[in-house]
């Protein structure tokens, strides 16, 4: 009797990828950038093969990059003139096809995961997380009665429990499928989640945002034990496809909440209440900002002349002027 093997995804390829093209303490500093980046423009029609193509040739830039004494970001590594220097360097004795498909390789993932980046835009592109927007206060309201709006009291509190991982702590599907009761813990400052797993990555600490926080301490107090599963705590597995099972079965299609936009929402929201930027990327499990670079930058053009006390630290508000909008949200 013949089984049908299942297909290894791109997200398994990226996580448990080695490469023999550096040393391993290379591949040590190499590793969380090589791995976020690819993991950016990677979907569902990527084979293993594709995948792993795409990380040795991101690994192999990288490693030219930071061997010429550049820093690893995306400012640096996904240019126009780093690709070219690294083909002409490193991909001169190959066949020119080898080496012209390299090239076109990285210019689309610099392209997707750079958006200032400095070559040729041709189509089509990879996508990146830059494409869902944060949601608006309105959005959130319209969230909030969508989990009030399940069909029982056991989806709602779940709904509601979904709502504060994203829009509260920012986590990723494959994470909420992950946390147990233990990775919560609270103190008198507040509470903190320890998601892990994403890719392979250990446990990161989150402090949840205040008034999404009784949501998620009454989900810890209901749980049988440590080692139960907060959301659909009845499951058998732990999985990235546990958030969007509980969505399709929702009445309410077009409003349930879009985990890329929440977490986009939550992270948007830390930067402009004024957190750190290097703590706003070790709550969230990044290395940089980049792909929500668009959603932080002010649409107002707004000249240096104009912002003069601002710029000299003299400005305090007055009543009636614009304020930063930050978005928080209630169990």
């Amino acid at each position: 009797m013949s089984t049908t093997r299942r297909r290894v995804t791109a997200d398994e390829v990226i996580a448990s990828y080695t490469p023999t093209v550096v040393s391993p303490d290379e591949w040590a500093l190499l590793a969380p950038f090589v791995k976020e980046h690819v993991a950016a423009v990677a979907d569902e029609t990527w084979t293993p093969d594709t995948t792993r193509g795409a990380l040795r040739l991101v690994t192999r830039l990288a490693a030219h990059v930071v061997s010429h004494g550049r820093s690893l970001t995306v400012g640096a590594v996904f240019t126009d003139s780093a690709i070219n220097s690294f083909c002409h360097h490193h991909l001169n004795a190959g066949a020119n096809h080898v080496q012209g498909s390299s090239r076109a390789t990285l210019r689309r993932i610099a392209k997707a995961v750079n958006p200032n980046f400095d070559g040729p835009r041709e189509r089509p592109e990879y996508g990146s997380d830059s494409k869902h927007p944060p949601y608006t206060e309105e959005d959130i309201t319209g969230l909030r009665i969508w989990a009030s709006a399940e069909r029982n009291e056991s989806r709602r509190k779940q709904a509601h429990l979904l709502l504060a991982l994203t829009l509260g702590a920012g986590l990723r599907s494959k994470e909420i499928a992950n946390v147990t009761a233990g990775d919560v813990e609270t103190d008198r400052i507040g509470t903190v989640i320890f998601p892990w797993g994403y890719r392979g990555a250990e446990k990161r600490f989150v402090p949840v945002e205040e008034e999404w926080a009784p949501t998620l301490r009454a989900a810890v107090v209901e749980a049988e034990s440590d080692n139960a599963w907060l959301f659909r705590p009845l499951r058998s597995t732990a999985d990235s496809g546990t958030v969007a099972t509980f969505t399709k079965r929702s009445p309410h299609k077009g409003t349930v909440i879009d985990v890329n936009r929440a977490r986009t929402t939550w992270i948007v929201n830390q930067c402009k209440k004024g957190v750190p930027e290097s703590a706003v990327c070790e709550a969230a499990g990044l290395t940089d900002l980049q792909h929500y670079r668009r959603f932080l930058l002010d649409p107002e053009n707004v000249s240096a002349r104009q912002a003069r006390a601002m710029l000299a630290g003299a400005l305090r508000e007055k009543p009636g002027e614009r304020k930063l909008t930050v978005i928080n949200g209630s169990g």
